[in-house]
Protein backbone atom coordinates (compact mmCIF):
# COMPACT_ATOMS: atom_id res chain seq x y z
CA UNK A 1 0.00 0.00 0.00
CA UNK A 2 1.37 3.39 -0.79
CA UNK A 3 0.21 6.48 1.34
CA UNK A 4 0.37 10.16 0.74
CA UNK A 5 2.74 12.56 2.71
CA UNK A 6 4.68 15.22 2.59
CA UNK A 7 7.96 17.08 2.53
CA UNK A 8 7.53 20.26 3.17
CA UNK A 9 5.08 21.35 0.15
CA UNK A 10 5.81 18.25 -2.49
CA UNK A 11 3.44 15.19 -1.80
CA UNK A 12 5.21 11.92 -1.89
CA UNK A 13 4.41 8.30 -0.95
CA UNK A 14 4.76 6.36 1.80
CA UNK A 15 5.27 2.23 0.85
CA UNK A 16 3.52 0.19 4.31
CA UNK A 17 2.97 -2.02 4.66
CA UNK A 18 4.23 -4.94 2.09
CA UNK A 19 3.46 -8.56 2.99
CA UNK A 20 3.02 -11.57 0.93
CA UNK A 21 2.34 -14.60 2.47
CA UNK A 22 5.14 -16.99 4.05
CA UNK A 23 4.54 -19.95 0.71
CA UNK A 24 4.60 -17.37 -1.79
CA UNK A 25 7.46 -15.46 -0.43
CA UNK A 26 10.84 -15.61 -2.06
CA UNK A 27 9.28 -15.88 -5.34
CA UNK A 28 9.13 -12.47 -7.25
CA UNK A 29 5.87 -11.45 -5.86
CA UNK A 30 6.39 -8.63 -3.35
CA UNK A 31 8.80 -6.90 -5.95
CA UNK A 32 6.26 -7.23 -8.55
CA UNK A 33 3.82 -5.36 -6.52
CA UNK A 34 6.65 -2.83 -5.84
CA UNK A 35 6.99 -2.12 -9.35
CA UNK A 36 3.60 -2.34 -10.25
CA UNK A 37 3.11 0.46 -7.28
CA UNK A 38 5.90 2.79 -9.16
CA UNK A 39 4.54 2.57 -12.25
CA UNK A 40 1.27 3.31 -11.26
CA UNK A 41 2.45 6.04 -8.90
CA UNK A 42 4.91 7.39 -12.05
CA UNK A 43 1.12 7.40 -14.22
CA UNK A 44 -0.16 9.66 -11.73
CA UNK A 45 2.49 12.12 -11.09
CA UNK A 46 4.57 11.30 -8.26
CA UNK A 47 8.11 11.22 -8.38
CA UNK A 48 9.64 9.72 -5.02
CA UNK A 49 8.70 6.77 -2.73
CA UNK A 50 9.92 6.45 1.00
CA UNK A 51 9.98 3.27 3.23
CA UNK A 52 10.98 2.62 6.71
CA UNK A 53 12.10 -1.12 6.40
CA UNK A 54 14.91 -4.05 5.58
CA UNK A 55 17.82 -2.41 4.16
CA UNK A 56 18.27 -5.65 2.61
CA UNK A 57 15.28 -6.07 1.01
CA UNK A 58 14.49 -2.83 0.15
CA UNK A 59 17.63 -1.76 -2.27
CA UNK A 60 17.11 -4.65 -4.76
CA UNK A 61 13.91 -2.27 -5.64
CA UNK A 62 16.02 0.82 -6.01
CA UNK A 63 15.24 2.47 -2.54
CA UNK A 64 18.28 4.54 -1.15
CA UNK A 65 19.12 5.94 1.98
CA UNK A 66 16.72 9.09 1.96
CA UNK A 67 19.13 10.77 3.34
CA UNK A 68 20.74 11.32 -0.19
CA UNK A 69 17.48 13.10 -1.90
CA UNK A 70 17.38 15.45 1.62
CA UNK A 71 14.46 13.28 2.74
CA UNK A 72 14.80 13.17 6.77
CA UNK A 73 12.74 11.17 9.97
CA UNK A 74 10.05 12.35 11.69
CA UNK A 75 12.05 9.76 14.56
CA UNK A 76 15.41 8.26 15.36
CA UNK A 77 15.91 5.64 13.10
CA UNK A 78 19.34 4.02 11.57
CA UNK A 79 19.67 6.04 8.68
CA UNK A 80 20.17 2.26 6.43
CA UNK A 81 16.27 1.56 7.67
CA UNK A 82 14.88 5.16 6.39
CA UNK A 83 14.73 5.13 2.23
CA UNK A 84 13.52 6.49 -0.42
CA UNK A 85 13.17 6.14 -4.29
CA UNK A 86 12.97 8.54 -7.07
CA UNK A 87 10.11 7.44 -9.06
CA UNK A 88 10.76 9.86 -12.01
CA UNK A 89 14.55 10.32 -13.46
CA UNK A 90 13.39 14.37 -13.64
CA UNK A 91 12.08 14.80 -10.22
CA UNK A 92 12.37 17.73 -8.85
CA UNK A 93 14.80 18.20 -5.63
CA UNK A 94 13.08 17.90 -2.09
CA UNK A 95 14.37 18.43 0.88
CA UNK A 96 12.73 18.20 4.90
CA UNK A 97 11.77 15.95 7.43
CA UNK A 98 8.46 13.88 6.26
CA UNK A 99 5.08 13.99 7.73
CA UNK A 100 2.97 11.08 7.65
CA UNK A 101 -0.63 10.99 7.11
CA UNK A 102 -2.44 11.36 10.20
CA UNK A 103 -3.45 7.54 10.06
CA UNK A 104 0.25 6.44 10.69
CA UNK A 105 -0.25 8.32 14.65
CA UNK A 106 3.04 10.10 14.09
CA UNK A 107 3.69 13.43 15.04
Amino acid sequence: MFTKAKVGDDTVLALAPLSVLPEYQRKGIGMALIKEGHSVADKLGYEYSIVLGSEKYYPKAGYVPADSFGIKPPFDVPNENFMAYKIKENASDICGVIKYAEEFGIE
